[in-house]
């Protein structure tokens, strides 16, 4: 790490980013609760053995990947196919890794490939949060600090989840849904990113077509409510800047 620079002006220290780092997931943690204890009590209730279908958690480590990847193998599917679907639902992290690129363009390329590893949704919204700050995050350093704490916190959290989800198979209430789980999750994760006009309308049409989408198969409910998001965001834009404003008025 110590080959990163630092702008002029920010701390040296590193206990600032861990500190901060570990602040904002602990309540992601928290958000995260009934979707990781879901979604091991769902991947405990496959014909796969208990450990093996935790073991997907280090090697995915993304909720709606594992879930879709268990129950395919659970149902027989074939390596080849397993492997499409993944990519299909993980194809947002693209999309994720594109917008945080500029803020790491000056990691050493090893931090770079694992924390390409480490990208998941909560992950992607507290890093974009906070490099978005008015400060940028503080320096590449900084930067770099922040976003693996946070990476490296959910990811040992979220393995204690959905193992703690796998040994209470069966106990968990039926209401439990991973189902609505997953996008009411994400949802309440994205809440802090909210600073527009064109967000609340994204935030808002995603979370309605996702919820509505959930039966779909292959877990692109979400893949689905967040490409109308997308679309709801871009037109509410469009038309901010098209709507001529009053003197004085600042732009939503």
């Amino acid at each position: 790490m110590s080959t990163c620079g630092t702008t002029p002006g920010t701390p040296a220290t590193v206990t600032s980013p861990h500190r901060r780092a570990i602040k904002d997931s602990v309540a992601v943690i928290v958000a995260y609760l009934p979707f990781g204890l879901t979604l091991g009590a769902t991947l405990a209730s496959t014909r796969l053995p208990g450990w093996v279908a935790w073991a997907s958690s280090p090697l995915l480590f993304n909720g709606a990947t594992q879930l879709v990847a268990v129950t395919l193998l659970d149902g027989g599917a074939g390596a080849v196919l397993v492997v499409a679907a993944a990519l299909v639902v993980n194809a947002r992290m693209l999309l994720y890794g594109a917008s945080l690129a500029p803020y790491a363009a000056e990691w050493p390329r090893r931090w770079r490939w694992i924390g390409g590893y480490l990208m998941t949704d909560p992950v992607y919204a507290l890093a974009v949060g906070r490099f978005r700050a008015p400060d940028g995050g503080g320096g590449a350093r900084e930067r770099l600090v922040y976003y693996l704490t946070v990476g490296v916190t959910l990811c040992l959290a979220w393995q204690v989840l959905t193992g703690a989800g796998v040994l209470l198979a069966g106990v968990l209430p039926d209401w439990f849904q991973v189902d609505l789980a997953a996008p009411l999750t994400l949802l309440l994760l994205l809440l802090p990113m909210l600073t527009g006009r064109a967000a609340y309308a994204a935030a808002a049409a995603g979370g309605a077509v996702a919820l509505t989408a959930t039966a779909l198969p292959l877990g692109l409910g979400l893949v689905v409510g967040a490409a109308a998001g997308i679309a709801a965001g871009v037109a509410v834009d469009a038309w901010r800047r098209r709507t001529p404003r009053p003197e004085g008025v600042p732009d939503a």
